[in-house]
């Protein structure tokens, strides 16, 4: 058999300049990237060997014959080898043990073995190959090889559907489409077989592997050399199944203060300069650089995390010079350390965060150490995060509704809408636990779009006259605010719904000024559609009345700390507050009203609606509808008979 060697040379050229980039990265010590370098080590050698037979052929006379067979004999046994590697490649990849049962590891060595002894054997059986008047044959039972190769694409497409869920969508198609391209490769070759062009797919098979796993500027942070979240939770993995290592973190204090004052160029630098001195300092390690000033250097059970946390604080002594400025940063440590319970990657991540973020509100430099067999709170994160994302995808997200109070009347006149969900058990996790997780992983909108509907459903069945209501208060998040294509959303919901658009009143927090312009552009898309505007929480963020007045705000919510002060220590702020914001024509509200003191108080220094516990903590629909529907809407609401009244005083 003659080989073509049109296919290799350019193949060979594309594989040097891979390599070179590849190796001239720094890379992370997984378990993944060392197969995928002897997966390299394969294809560069393969196509090494292929290169020289074609030429050992034409020249056949120049050459002994024992060159000739052992020539044949590395390359087959590398043809074999490719792909069992590729194959070794996707374990990885989905993190499957083929050490945790026994069939599972013969099943995948077995055919591997037989293709490779074949091959050794075939200088003396002419099995895989054979040489005969200086040409080179195909033996008898060569197709031993393409029954291997297609073995293993077989087996690496079985893994995946039993394990997909572990993986990106992206990362699935890209597994589904290099075993492709593996599996044309092969039945070309097969129908082909004077054609080298399985060097060729190989190689594709390689560059699309790199380019979705193993292209290290994938796990590069861009600021300094150390790695970036993306590889921490990529070390983490595999790391974690082993159970032997050790992580010290370290988060600066006052991080986006600190990146104002000294400017985000500088502050840039700076963590470039951390960066390196970490790199320095620890140069057996994986340094780190996560977000939002968090660091983190992995090492094994055996990294003296003592000395390396003493020499980190040493240097933070002394300023770090970034292009001429001197920055004083201070820092806290977090310590992780293997233990003897298993937990994901995805469980040790939100820990370390959790921890990163109490780190950041200390004023001292101790440590935080952490234990992971004390990890309660953040599998009750995870389980929220969970119950978030049924709720969504299931469109269970429950409304609560609770009263807002006429200070003239005393009757309801309004009531606040409330997002709740449940968990597997069926109890309810109330909003502070569950709005920061979904404004932190996206699911913010998607949680605001499902409780303007369901308030819009509640209007729309004419559930505001039974029960005397004007209107309802829905909450929008700053995030929500981010997205420009807000206004036309709730107004397609208002529009469907045939809901009038006076009848929601939305409530931004003060947290959303933050951003004037993004802010000012939403709230005149929104007005145009008919929305009004209710400021909540005033008191708990950076507002002030000059700020306040130039919103379009109707009503102000008080926060109800700042109510609750008022109680502790009465003095004229709060009247004087009110006073002002009545000036401007807005109405107030006081929120966290809990006994009839309160009422009467904030009745009597100008306040128009009421809120709390006082006349009801927040209800389900049904209970709602059942206490407040009534056939006379002019008698005054009831005080609730079990409000939960808090100390103020």
């Amino acid at each position: 058999m003659m080989s073509n060697l049109s296919f290799v040379i350019p193949g060979f050229g594309i594989l040097l300049i891979l390599l070179v980039y590849y190796f001239s990265r720094p890379q992370l010590s997984t378990r993944s990237n060392n197969t995928f370098i002897q997966l390299l080590g394969i294809q560069s050698l393969g196509l090494l060997l292929d290169v020289c037979a074609g030429m050992m052929q034409a020249d056949f006379g120049s050459f002994p014959l024992w060159m000739h067979y052992g020539i044949l004999t590395a390359y087959y046994i590398l043809f074999a080898a490719r792909i069992f590697w590729f194959y070794l490649f996707t374990v990885d990849l989905l993190q499957v043990d083929l050490q945790a049962r026994a069939t599972r590891m013969i099943l995948s060595f077995a055919v591997f073995a037989i293709a490779e002894i074949s091959v050794l054997l075939s200088f003396r059986t002419g099995a895989i190959f054979y040489i005969k008047d200086g040409v080179y044959q195909i033996g008898n039972d060569y197709n031993i090889l393409y029954g291997c190769f297609l073995f293993y694409v077989m087996l690496s497409f079985l893994l995946l559907f039993f394990n997909y869920d572990r993986l990106e969508r992206y990362q699935i198609v890209s597994i589904v489409a290099y075993n492709s391209i593996l599996l044309l490769g092969n039945l070309i070759h097969f129908l082909f077989p004077q054609y080298l062009v399985m060097n060729t797919f190989s190689l594709m098979a390689i560059i699309i592997i790199y380019l979705t796993f193993q292209n290290p500027d994938l796990f590069r942070s861009d600021r300094g050399p150390s790695f970036n979240s993306t590889a921490f939770r990529f070390m983490l993995e595999e790391v974690g199944r082993a159970k032997n290592y050790r992580i010290l973190g370290f988060v600066l204090r006052n991080y986006a203060d600190e990146r104002e004052i000294y400017g985000y160029h500088q502050m840039d630098q700076g963590i470039g300069l951390i960066s390196r001195f970490l790199r320095d300092l620890c140069p057996g390690d994986t340094v780190f650089y996560l977000r939002n000033g968090c660091f983190a250097v992995m090492g094994n059970e055996r990294m003296d995390w003592d000395t390396i946390r003493r020499k980190i604080y040493e240097r933070f002594q002394q300023p770090w010079n970034a292009d001429g400025a001197d920055l004083f940063l201070t820092i806290t440590f977090v310590r992780i350390s293997s233990q003897s319970k298993d937990y994901d990657s995805e469980t040790i991540i939100n820990r370390m965060l959790s921890a990163f973020n109490e780190a950041q509100k200390k004023y001292s430099v101790d440590d935080i150490l952490i234990d992971l067999d004390e990890i309660h709170d953040v599998d009750r994160q995870v389980d929220v995060k969970r119950a978030l994302d049924r709720a969504i995808e299931t469109d269970s997200v429950e409304i609560f509704l609770q009263p807002l109070i006429e200070c003239k009347s005393k009757k309801m006149i309004g009531a606040e809408v409330l997002a709740r969900i449940r968990n597997e058990e069926g109890r309810i996790i109330p909003p502070g636990v569950f709005i920061e997780i979904a404004e932190q992983n996206g699911q913010i909108n998607r949680l605001g779009t499902q409780v303007l509907e369901k308030a819009c459903r509640f209007i729309s069945e004419g559930n505001l006259e039974k029960t005397g209501l004007r209107w309802l208060n829905v909450n929008l998040s700053p995030i929500q605010c981010m997205n420009r294509d807000l206004a036309r959303q709730f107004r397609d919901i208002l529009n469907r719904f045939q809901v009038n658009p006076e009848e929601v009143h939305l409530e931004i927090t003060e947290a959303s000024m933050v951003d004037f312009t993004i802010l000012e552009k939403q709230i005149q898309s929104l007005r145009a559609s008919g929305f009004q505007f209710a400021l909540d929480d005033y008191g708990s963020g950076y507002s002030n009345l000059t700020r306040v007045k130039h919103y379009p705000f109707i009503n102000i919510k008080l926060d109800l700390e700042v109510v609750w002060d008022y109680f502790r220590e009465k003095d004229v702020l709060l009247p004087a507050l009110v006073k002002a914001f009545k000036q401007l024509n807005f109405t107030v509200t006081a929120e966290g009203i809990e006994t009839r003191e309160m009422e009467e108080a904030l009745s009597s220094i100008g306040c128009d609606y009421l809120q709390g516990y006082y006349y009801s903590k927040p209800l389900p629909v049904p209970e709602f509808m059942a206490k407040y529907t009534v056939s006379d809407l002019t008698k005054p609401v009831k005080k609730s008979e079990t409000a939960e009244v808090r100390a103020f005083s």
